[in-house]
Parts: C-alpha cells; sequence; structure tokens
C-alpha cells in the first residue's frame, strides 16, 4: 500500500517545479499540469464530467479556476480550497535559478548569512525550502492527493469538490469567479454545501502547539481624494495645500488602535496607509490641487457602513484641524509683517463617492454617464497591460468625476477600492459551531501525534474564505457598491452568490514560516503525515454526520 507520503511528495514537487507567478501567464502552465494529473486519475478516467476548468472573468491572461468533483452517496458536499498562484521570485536574487529546487537552492542556503531559526530549521532536515513551498502549494498537494484518496472509496458517504483558483496573490479574481461556479455546480449536481476546508499555513514558534482557523480576516481598503486650492507658494494663505489635509487624516487613523476590533484575546492591528501622494504630473512652484492615498483596514465585526461613517468622521475633523491650523498661521505671519488680517475665504466640505457621482449625474445626465463609460474602458485597458492597479484606477475615475463637477476645494471625497475582502467567522454564522471542529481536530490531532491545535476565530493572512460566506446586510452591500469607483466595469463581487453560500469555514494546513521571503519554508511532517491524517478523519467523520 502507497504511503502517504509517497503519494504526497512527487506531486508537490511537481507544483513547486511550476513556476507560477501571480497574475501572470505563468499562472497557465501550473493549471494545466493539475487538470491533467486529474484526468489521468482512474476515477475521472471514468467520470470525465466530474472534472474540468471554469473560466476567470475578464482575465488578461485567460486563466481558469480547475474543479474536480467526488460524488459518494447523498449531496452533503465538503469543498476543498486552495490556490494555485505565488508571489515572484524576485526576492531569491542570485538564487532565483534555483527557487524552484528544494534541494539545490538547501545546499546554496546553506552557504549564506541566515537568521538564526532559518538556520536551524535548514540543519534540522525537517523542513522543506521553496518559493510556494508554504504558501501555498503544500496544501494543494495535500488537497489533491486527499482526492484522489477519496475517489478510490466505495459508497463512502457525500461528496468532496476540489476547487483550485489563480490571482489569489492579487485581487482573488479567481476565486470571485470561483463563487459563480459553486453555484453551477450545486444546481447541476444537486450538491449541499456543508463546510470549506483551506490548507494555508499557519504561523507559530513552537512545535507542538498547532493552529487552526474558523474564520479569516476582513480587509477594506478606504480611498480619499483631497482637493486643494491652488497657489503659488510665494502666497500660500491664498490657497490651501491637499497634501496638508491629506497627512491630517493619515495621523487621525494610522495606527490609531480604537480602530481595531476585538474578538476574545485576539484584535485586528490598527489601519496602515500603503499610498500617499500629489496629483501633479510636473513640476511647478504652486502648492498642489489635488492629493490622493489609501490604507488597509482589517476588521472582524466592523461594517462597511460603519467603517464609512468613521472615515467621513476622521475626514471631517482632519478638514477642520488643517483650516485652525492656517487661520493659526495665517495671524502669526500678519503680526510677523505688521499686516491687517484679511478673511480667508474657503468653504470647507467632505463627501462620500456616492454623493459626488449623483453630482455628477445630475449636472450632466447621459452625457456624464457615456463619458465616464469610456474612461471606465479606458482604465481597464491599462489594468489588463499591468500599467496601473486598481486603487489607481479608482483615484483616477474621483479625480475624473471630481473635474466633471468643477468641485472646488477644500474637499474631501471618501470612497472604496478593491479588492474587499469581507470578515467572514463561523462565530458569526448562525449554529456556526454545529460540527464543533476544535474539539474533532483535537480528537485526532492529540490522540495521534500528541499535538494540540488552538483554535482562533480568525485567519490573519488574508484568504480566499472571505468569499464562502457573507455575514452583510444591504446596506453593507450598497455601501460598497456605491462607493467604489468603476463597480461592475473594473471589479465586483458576486454578493447574492456569496451569500447562498453561507456555510462554515475552517482553514487547517501546515506549519509554514517566512511566505514571500527568500526562506519560505514548510514542515514537511505536517505536509506528508499530520494533516493529510487531520483532514482525511474530519472529512469522513463530518460527511458522515448528521448535523
Amino acid at each position: 500500500m502507497t504511503s502517504r507520503r509517497e503519494q504526497i511528495e512527487p506531486l508537490f514537487l511537481r507544483l513547486i517545479a511550476a513556476r507560477s507567478d501571480t497574475n501572470t501567464s505563468y499562472e497557465l502552465v501550473i493549471e494545466e499540469i493539475m487538470l491533467n494529473w486529474l484526468k489521468s486519475r482512474s476515477y475521472f478516467s471514468q467520470n470525465p464530467d466530474h472534472v474540468g476548468t471554469w473560466r476567470v472573468e475578464n482575465d488578461q491572461h485567460h486563466r481558469e479556476v480547475v474543479w474536480a468533483l467526488v460524488k459518494g452517496q447523498g449531496n452533503r458536499t465538503i469543498v476543498l480550497l486552495h490556490h494555485h498562484d505565488a508571489v515572484d521570485i524576485e526576492d531569491y536574487g542570485k538564487l532565483k535559478y534555483c527557487a524552484l529546487r528544494p534541494d539545490e537552492l538547501a545546499q546554496q542556503l546553506a552557504t549564506r548569512n541566515l537568521g538564526r531559526s532559518a538556520r536551524k530549521d535548514l540543519e534540522s532536515g525537517e523542513w522543506m525550502f521553496a518559493r510556494g513551498c508554504a504558501d501555498m502549494k503544500s496544501g494543494a498537494a495535500i488537497q489533491l492527493a486527499l482526492l484522489e484518496e477519496f475517489s478510490e472509496l466505495e459508497n463512502f458517504a457525500g461528496n468532496i469538490l476540489l476547487i483550485s483558483v489563480p490571482d489569489e496573490e492579487t485581487i482573488s479574481k479567481g476565486m470571485l469567479s470561483a463563487v459563480e461556479l459553486l453555484c453551477d455546480l450545486r444546481q447541476r449536481y444537486q450538491l449541499e454545501y456543508v463546510l470549506t476546508i483551506n490548507s494555508e499555513p499557519y504561523f507559530n514558534q513552537v512545535k507542538d502547539k498547532a493552529i487552526m482557523y474558523e474564520g479569516s480576516v476582513g480587509k477594506i481598503m478606504p480611498v480619499v481624494f483631497v482637493k486643494g486650492v491652488r497657489s503659488h507658494i510665494s502666497d500660500p494663505y491664498n490657497g490651501i495645500n491637499p497634501s496638508l489635509i491629506l497627512a491630517q487624516i493619515q495621523c487621525l487613523s494610522e495606527l490609531n488602535v480604537s480602530l481595531c476590533d476585538q474578538v476574545g484575546d485576539d484584535a485586528t492591528p490598527p489601519p496602515v496607509w500603503v499610498n500617499l501622494k500629489d496629483r501633479k504630473r510636473a513640476y511647478d512652484a504652486s502648492i498642489p490641487d489635488a492629493a490622493s492615498g489609501y490604507f488597509n483596514w482589517l476588521t472582524f465585526t466592523r461594517s462597511p457602513v460603519q467603517v464609512f461613517e468613521t472615515m467621513l468622521d476622521i475626514s471631517q475633523k482632519a478638514l477642520d484641524d488643517v483650516m485652525t491650523r492656517m487661520l493659526h498661521s495665517y495671524s502669526a505671519f500678519c503680526r510677523l509683517n505688521k499686516d491687517e488680517e484679511a478673511e480667508l475665504d474657503f468653504v470647507p466640505r467632505v463627501l462620500d463617492f456616492k454623493t459626488l457621482y449623483n453630482q455628477a449625474v445630475a449636472k450632466g445626465g447621459e452625457h456624464f454617464q457615456v463619458l465616464y463609460e469610456e474612461y471606465q474602458y479606458l482604465l481597464n485597458e491599462l489594468l489588463s497591460r499591468n500599467e496601473i492597479v486598481l486603487p489607481e484606477a479608482t483615484i483616477r475615475l474621483i479625480e475624473f468625476t471630481v473635474d466633471y463637477v468643477d468641485l472646488e476645494g477644500p474637499a474631501v471625497v471618501v470612497a472604496v477600492s478593491g479588492p474587499y475582502y469581507p470578515h467572514v467567522a463561523n462565530v458569526l454564522l448562525e449554529n456556526g459551531d454545529r460540527y464543533h471542529l476544535a474539539r474533532r481536530v483535537n480528537d485526532i490531532s492529540l490522540q495521534r501525534y500528541g499535538v494540540e491545535y488552538t483554535s482562533k476565530a480568525y485567519f490573519m493572512g488574508i484568504s480566499d474564505l472571505s468569499y464562502a460566506s457573507w455575514n452583510g446586510n444591504e446596506q453593507d452591500v450598497l455601501a460598497i457598491r456605491e462607493n467604489s469607483p468603476g463597480w461592475d466595469a473594473i471589479y465586483h463581487i458576486p454578493f447574492d452568490s456569496v451569500q447562498s453560500l453561507r456555510m462554515p469555514v475552517v482553514n487547517i494546513g501546515p506549519w509554514g514560516k517566512d511566505l514571500h521571503k527568500m526562506t519560505e519554508r514548510v514542515y514537511l511532517k505536517d505536509v506528508y503525515e499530520r494533516v493529510p491524517e487531520i483532514l482525511a478523519q474530519l472529512i469522513t467523520d463530518i460527511l458522515a454526520s448528521t448535523d
């Protein structure tokens, strides 16, 4: 009888060897490898309609979701979810040539100056080093091997559906398309989805303390566009610098722990801005006309409606602070020059993108909408050629609309850009703990391996599990849709389909370290023994249960 290691290892190494840089045509190669491997299995040779691909919508690389269904008895179905893309190999520098060859990479790393932890793991022989080995080709190999294992059983209870998606490391185009695939397969084969299992790696420092996650953190990306008042730098009080307003908004939000969500002993990290800049296209001796920026805000429970309300409040306070500072500065400057103060004639305002867009429609009607759609098409072309990123496309649409309505500064426009990841957690679902996942996993792991799993409510690495369920309401959907420039045209989430899935989720994967770094590695005992055994028993138990 073939051991699990003998079953998993060749496939694992084959997947690692296949370069699959995210948001590139490299992903097509690994998709073909996986599809051919699946089709060569005995079960799928006999049931060719149970395996296939699903086109990723509006994708410049023509990537596809790979899927495979093993049918047992009944309708109850467990979804095995993973992604097959990986971050690029640029950080390996001169070792790029062996980034996908674990044995050769290990030899080369042995000659390098490594941190204490990486050196210890390398010398132990218990870890594999390679790009994508942890994130997440180990999880992919485990799930593929388990699918084959179940396909060889006769008359097992339930069904297993494997979904392998591209683009997880970018904006999750693959999973957003897979949501529609899940709905299609549910109807086609009369499936009842009872659980989604993802196998992203967990992060830990202690060998015999593993972690499972019964949810995934949310991420929303507020975008702020500030319209200033242009003036020459020698006449600063006749203008308003939008960069100063934007900087004040950053000061009020970045690392602000009052914006963290807390569940139990876990809290989300505070917001961190990832982009701030003025909108000047060339140098001149004038105050910028506008500035823009965006940041990541992680959530456990905070809704999109609450995020927008908070951002509008922060923006208003920042604008008020800057106006007060400017008045004090102007008064002090007049005293220095023995000048009489004149009234500074500015009318500051804060608005969301929905309000701005409605003003443009009221002003231009169909004429504006035609121009707006044409501009969206142009931005889509730039996105498809990777000449701009999605948040920049969002900002350009705001800028286009601001110019159309001749919005006068100082003004702050608050919007949101994709990708948006809703927070998802079993604790938020009605009867979400129906399977007592933590107890089941520990019953298996403690008995067989003496390893205890800690169950956390949220996976903090951001994952495609966000689209396996939806806990929001119609007001949240509207807040996202109406304040996302280019919604449907350049970015879209099928909220209705996501909400129809509404099933418990769990992430059980191998121990990984240093993801997206040159020392990325995965603990081999988890890959070849522990995780496959835990998942195999968990799948069997849940499909056989009547919960």
